[in-house]
């Protein structure tokens, strides 16, 4: 009988152990808060079949646009904790939301399990290739010349909070025009029914490279090496802006660490591969791979420095 009771007890103990070296057993789904053809969405696809090469299961990506990232967060957040659902959440689901909302039905720290960190990318300020304006102070000129009547499109959180800190450092009153999706809002800027558009370098790069819409400024510290003849927005006198787009992969809350370390071992190794890396800054992503722990910490001083921005910004939370 002891002996008995012995082997159940070990046997009760290993089993844990067993599942998570059986991980993954079946698909796992990927979710991605922003529509196809976003930035977001392609890499989201880039990496799907590559971690599925690697995990031996399917990746499967699931776009579920709208309310700012937040259906998909809160979609992640409530999935169980079994690594079977992930999200590629960023700056927008996890920086600026908690700022830009009075209810958030999600945490972005304590609701998720970082994987890893991905990459980094700043902002555009488009413009219609054949209209008038090539420089940003040209384009000021006349937002002061007709205060109010000049518009800018903000597909995500993160353009909303750019457009704002224009306004706010520049003295000009632009009305901002929301959209659910990038590609909406490209289609817009390109077609003349906006002015303006602050979109995510990786999600009109091509339009820019083939001539059919002009960058102003880009929202980095630095130059992007993607648009080197582009001047940053503290270059063209506006100081201290640094807004940076970033994405990562991430589990619900209370995934076992032995899945987690999984996960981080495979994108690690698929981030470092050339495909991945030559595909990425081909669509005007910066390759930023960060385990997990890092990821972590990145996460919490991005969300300050976020909130930083936007109360700088003057936004009010809705």
């Amino acid at each position: 009988m002891l002996r008995s009771l012995l082997v159940a007890a070990l046997l009760a103990a290993a089993a844990p152990a067993v599942a998570q070296d059986a991980y993954p057993s079946r698909n796992i789904q990927l979710i991605v808060p922003f529509g196809a053809g976003s930035g977001t969405d392609s890499m989201a696809r880039e990496l799907a079949q590559a971690l599925s090469n690697e995990l031996g299961q399917t990746v499967v990506v699931d776009n579920r646009p709208g309310a700012n990232g937040m259906i998909a967060a809160e979609l992640a957040a409530k999935a169980p904790g079994d690594g079977y659902t992930l999200v590629m959440a960023g700056n927008t689901t996890h920086s600026a939301n908690p700022y830009l909302f009075k209810t958030l039905r999600y945490d972005p720290i304590k609701d998720f399990t970082p994987i890893a960190r991905l990459a980094t990318a700043p902002f555009v300020l488009v413009v219609p290739a054949s209209g008038k304006y090539k420089t940003l102070p040209e384009l000021i000129a006349d937002a002061k010349a007709e205060p109010g009547k000049m518009n800018y499109g903000a597909p995500s959180s993160a353009a909303t909070v750019s457009g704002e800190t224009l306004k706010q450092m520049a003295g000009i009153n632009l009305t901002e025009v929301r959209y659910r999706q990038t590609p909406q809002a490209m289609t817009d800027v390109l077609g003349g029914a906006i002015n303006m558009a602050f979109l995510d370098l990786a999600a009109c790069l091509s339009n820019v490279k083939s001539g059919n819409l002009r960058a102003l400024v880009t929202t980095g510290a630095q130059r992007t090496p993607r648009l080197p003849d582009v001047p940053t927005m503290a270059e063209s006198g506006y100081a201290g802006v640094n807004i940076i787009a970033w994405v990562g992969v991430f589990a619900p809350a209370n995934v076992p660490p032995a899945i987690t370390a999984k996960l981080d071992a495979a994108v690690k190794k698929v981030m470092a591969t050339d495909r991945i890396q030559n595909r990425l800054t081909g669509m005007g992503l910066d390759p930023a791979y960060a385990p997990a722990d890092e990821t972590s910490a990145f996460v919490k001083s991005e969300l300050l420095h976020w909130g930083e921005m936007i109360k700088k910004a003057g936004i009010e939370p809705q």
